[in-house]
């Protein structure tokens, strides 16, 4: 599969997905909506601003996911890997406030456990000091890892079961698509923060590119797109040239 028809791909299902939850939006009561916290945290967290539908589509996942499963609260996590914990980059519902940042190890969490396992854990909580960082009691939490190529990036969870004493087998599968999506989603935000870093600073010489789930060939990809920044700002009058190279190894291959 060409990189055209990988991008093609990766659009349909970005939007089935976002079909598929406003679906499920329209499932849930007025009452449901209006309590609903901001998620405001969020996008300001991953930088959205330009691409409005995917920032619409990553809230619109949380907020699904905790009401689909009749959890009180629910957040998402990425990995930090300076500290090689997971910190909490976004909240609502019960606990929300002063989570924020608050940074959970991989040893001795439910959170740690489904990353290091890549499978859906639902129990009680084992990190029982988060409770004391936002003043909130949780009785049972469920949580999925995001996994990108086989790789786990952080988790999205879900606390306090509004409807039940646990949750069930049915939200297990439930939370596990969910965080299939929102994976996929803060996978292209990581990808487009990533090159957007680069054009911005192509005089830097390190080759490390500060995202996660880049791929082989995403790599490849932003390396080109660094010489052509570089290229630019070096020797303008060779951009028309790199263009019709450009353009005629593509045409070649379609």
């Amino acid at each position: 599969m060409n990189l055209q028809e990988q991008l093609k791909t990766l659009s349909d299902q970005i939007s089935s997905a976002g079909r598929a939850l406003e679906a499920i939006a329209q499932r849930l009561t007025p009452e449901q909506h209006s309590n609903a916290p901001d998620l405001g945290p969020l996008s300001a967290y991953l930088g959205l601003g330009a691409s409005i539908s995917e920032d619409r589509l990553l809230s619109m996942i949380l907020k699904s996911a905790m009401y689909v499963v009749s959890g009180g609260g629910a957040g998402l996590t990425l990995l930090d890997p300076s500290s090689h914990k997971l910190v909490f980059r976004a909240a609502i519902g019960d606990g929300a406030d002063g989570i924020i940042g608050y940074e959970v190890p991989l040893q001795g969490s439910q959170h740690g456990l489904a990353f290091a396992t890549g499978e859906v854990q639902a129990s009680t909580p084992l990190n029982k000091d988060i409770e004391d960082q936002v003043n909130t009691h949780f009785r049972n939490v469920l949580v999925a890892p995001l996994l990108v190529d086989d790789g786990p990036i952080g988790t999205i969870s879900a606390v306090n079961k509004q409807n039940g004493e646990h949750f069930t087998v049915a939200d297990i599968d439930a939370y596990r698509h969910f965080a299939d999506l929102a994976a996929l989603v803060v996978r292209q935000r990581q990808r487009e923060a990533g090159l957007y870093q680069l054009l911005q600073a192509p005089q830097q010489t390190s080759t490390e590119l500060p995202i996660l789930s880049f791929t082989e060939q995403d790599r490849q990809i932003a390396q080109i797109m660094r010489s052509v920044v570089t290229l630019s700002s070096q020797q303008p009058d060779l951009l028309p040239l790199c263009q019709q190279l450009i353009s005629l190894v593509a045409k070649r291959q379609l």
